[in-house]
């Protein structure tokens, strides 16, 4: 499995006195993702669980249908280059929409060209919600999520995606330098799994719109993060039926929905 994080060698600077010495830095790598030997995007990625990457970005932009992405889970090929990494599944169903956009894939590129909320939102959706729930799990969860981020421990620099069950068992979990990469591998991980409707997203960031289109894709009614909510998100998941926890705190959190 290729590392998410590199020892280099770093000067530091500490009370005026400079040293050499090494630090571990999130690695970022080009990721590649095909279906049928069409390129679907092109990201910035760690390059760890790029199996996990391809399928579930596929299921959560739209590409594919939950039961074409349990077919496809195990036929990922991985290839490595010095122009990064390609990952690559081939079916004998096609995609359900083409690729939205050229070039490398960023945060919230899926609202590029876009004209308005309503825009936005027209092929989401409406997620079946209204599951009951202890929220004290939220907080536990988050923080068992926490302790369990070796990357970010390591580096400081990657972002976390988990999924928690009603029950407050941390079923799977994800990192990568990117918030987004981070919620496909998690949503990849899940997918031979029940139905994602039995799942909390959980985010070690900000939740924006792009974190809510892939949850309603996904069919998660419930997202909780540490950090804030914006706009868009939340007029997004108001209209789709998600839940959206915010600035989770052991006794305290914002609600939108």
């Amino acid at each position: 499995m290729a590392m998410n994080h590199r020892k280099v060698p770093v000067s530091k600077l500490k009370d005026g006195n400079l040293s050499i010495s090494s630090d571990n830095l999130a690695v970022e790598s080009l990721i590649y993702l095909y279906f049928n030997e069409q390129k679907i995007a092109t990201l910035l990625a760690s390059p760890n669980d790029c199996e996990n990457l391809l399928i579930g970005h596929l299921l959560s932009e739209g590409y594919i249908e939950r039961a074409q992405a349990k077919i496809c889970s195990n036929d990922v090929i991985i290839t490595s280059s010095k122009d990064g990494i390609k990952a690559q599944v081939n079916s004998s169903l096609p995609l359900l929409t083409q690729p939205k956009i050229t070039g490398i894939t960023t945060t919230s590129c899926g609202a590029c060209n876009t004209h308005g909320l309503d825009t936005l939102i027209t092929d989401l959706p409406i997620v079946e919600g209204g599951i009951i729930f202890d929220e004290s799990i939220l907080h536990l969860g988050l923080e068992q999520m926490k302790s369990l981020q070796d990357g970010f421990s390591k580096t400081g620099g990657m972002h976390s995606a988990g999924l928690l069950n009603f029950t407050g068992d941390l079923k799977y979990l994800s990192e990568d330098i990117g918030r987004h990469n981070a919620v496909d591998k998690v949503v990849g991980k899940s997918i031979t799994d029940a139905t994602m409707s039995e799942f909390i997203l959980l985010l070690s960031g900000r939740c924006g719109w792009d974190i809510v289109a892939k949850a309603a894709r996904a069919n998660i009614s419930v997202i909780a993060s540490i950090g804030a909510c914006s706009t868009l998100a939340a007029e997004c998941a108001r209209q789709l039926g998600i839940t959206i926890y915010s600035f989770v705190k052991q006794n305290s959190a914002t609600i939108i929905g």
